[in-house]
């Protein structure tokens, strides 16, 4: 039951009797502008963390396609090495340096495509297995394969010469 307060009133331009003021109403109506600009404010942050995440997934999705196309031509390199290395007996250095280089090329674009793949599902995951990798097994790829913006960030685990 809603309390009036007698003594605030107002007068309506219709009636010259003074109507009673309710806070009440106003306080429930300014709580209901305030939850319903909250309710916007939400569903925008809510559409803006949506497009973002799919944006990531695209821009990941598209950096796949790439790395595919990367490790079927670092595999052909890698072929081709080897067909050379038989016919030839591993005589000649040239297919024997083709191989080494295709070999890191092939093993870099098979990380980075799994990497991928994973940050398709999980972004933070899928960075983590490539840092992890070139961290750990190919420091010389950081300056490879790495862009030049996170070079930086890379080198400070290393120990300064």
């Amino acid at each position: 039951m809603a309390i009036y307060d007698f003594s605030k009133t107002e007068k309506n331009p219709l009636n010259t009797a003074p109507l009673p003021h309710n806070h009440r109403f106003e306080e429930e109506e300014a709580f209901a502008e305030s939850e319903m600009n909250e309710t916007l404010q939400v569903k925008s942050n809510k559409q803006d963390r949506f497009f973002s995440a799919l944006a990531a997934r695209l821009f990941f999705l598209l950096l796949l396609i790439g790395s595919l196309l990367w490790t079927c031509y670092a595999l052909i390199r890698f072929s081709f090495s080897l067909i050379g290395r038989m016919l030839t007996a591993n005589k000649v250095n040239y297919f024997k340096a083709l191989g080494e280089r295709s070999w890191v090329s092939l093993r870099r674009s098979l990380v980075c495509g799994v990497s991928l793949f994973i940050a398709l599902f999980s972004p933070s995951l899928g960075i983590m297995v490539a840092c992890t990798y070139f961290l750990m097994y190919d420091k010389s790829g950081i300056e490879e394969v790495v862009p030049s913006s996170l070079q930086s960030q890379f080198k400070e685990f290393f120990p300064k010469e």
